[in-house]
């Protein structure tokens, strides 16, 4: 690994899991931008106490919506919801140092069979089959490139609702970066879609 792409894999690990103050407020023009070319909707919302900027982006996709979000305390998330067919529940996460341990007490991981992917990222799901025919090439890709946090889609079976959330960094200031990240989550879609796993 060189060392420019380690020190940004440094950086964007312990700014994405500390909970110290990152100044949202120079991405407002970047967001707003990608609002207005994708047809969507930009906002800003403070705390009640007006020390806290969030800022929030929602991109229409064919019947769904791309809803992201980042604050001054928080990282860029994105957030959908579905109509769900089948009861799915998938958990990715940074394959860390407490996700090891696990491992070692017998915490079943999914193998996708890509040894960087594998080696980056824990998978926790019950449809083993689904979930390695979830992350296509494209998807793994893109995760990695961008150093996903994580990914999860849960299932409510009652309701028949789902929501995808996926959590990424707060050192995103590169608008191409962010449309990117738009564009996996409509790939994440159309597979959940070809799985029959939402309508």
């Amino acid at each position: 690994m060189s060392k420019k792409v380690n020190e940004n894999f440094l950086k964007q690990t312990f700014v994405t899991q500390t909970q110290g103050y990152t100044d949202v407020f120079t991405k407002r023009d970047i967001w707003s931008q990608i609002g207005k070319e994708l047809n969507g909707t930009f906002r800003i919302v403070h705390n009640s106490g007006n020390e806290t900027e969030k800022l929030i982006l929602n991109i229409p996709y064919k019947n769904y919506v791309i809803n992201l979000s980042e604050s001054d305390t928080r990282p860029l998330k994105f957030e959908l919801d579905f109509d769900s067919i089948l009861d799915y529940n998938l958990v990715l996460s940074w394959d860390d140092a407490f996700n090891k341990l696990l491992k070692r007490f017998g915490l079943n991981n999914i193998k996708i069979g890509n040894e960087k992917f594998d080696n980056r990222y824990l998978i926790k799901s019950k449809d083993t089959g689904k979930t390695i025919n979830f992350f296509t090439s494209e998807i793994i890709t893109c995760l990695l490139r961008h150093n996903v946090y994580s990914v999860s889609f849960q299932t409510d079976r009652k309701n028949r609702k789902a929501k995808l959330l996926s959590t990424v960094s707060r050192t995103i200031t590169d608008k191409s970066v962010i449309v990117e990240l738009i564009d996996l989550h409509r790939n994440m879609i159309e597979k959940f879609k070809d799985l029959h796993i939402i309508s």
